[in-house]
């Protein structure tokens, strides 16, 4: 997140394959990557798809502080040095209104992930895909 500092009393640390969160619980927390990995996984099917791969300086699960609506997916960490910043619901609200590059990078997160959701809906020679009822 570069020009924007934590303390350390945030910094949650896990192992290889700790859950931070599960797809449909309840969103209290954002988290920013310091080290390691973390996947957001996705049900699809009788298992689960890697739909992102985060590293050091990226941000998830935002979208749940900023809907309030349940987790749309998983966070996995992966391998035994991931750590990230803890954001509680009541920390974001004031770093949205008091820094604005906090919520410019949150924009720009949400802006991202929106155009690679519109690239994967528009499909193979940028033609939209078929909306099924």
């Amino acid at each position: 997140m570069g020009e924007l500092e934590f303390s350390d009393k945030f910094l949650r640390t896990f192992g290889n394959g700790d859950v931070i969160f599960e797809e449909g619980s309840v969103g209290k927390h954002m988290y920013v990557v310091v080290s390691g990995r973390v996947e957001i996984r996705m049900k699809a099917g009788e298992g689960e798809a890697v739909v992102a791969a985060l590293g050091k300086g990226e941000l998830f699960g935002e979208m749940a502080l900023v809907d309030s609506l349940p987790r749309s997916a998983s966070a996995i960490a992966v391998g035994e040095d991931t750590s990230a910043v803890e954001i509680d619901h009541a920390q974001f609200a004031y770093l949205v209104g008091q820094q604005p590059a906090f919520a410019l990078i949150i924009l720009k997160a949400l802006s991202l992930r929106l155009r690679k959701q519109m690239e994967i809906n528009r499909g193979p020679a940028g033609q939209e895909k078929e909306s099924r009822p």
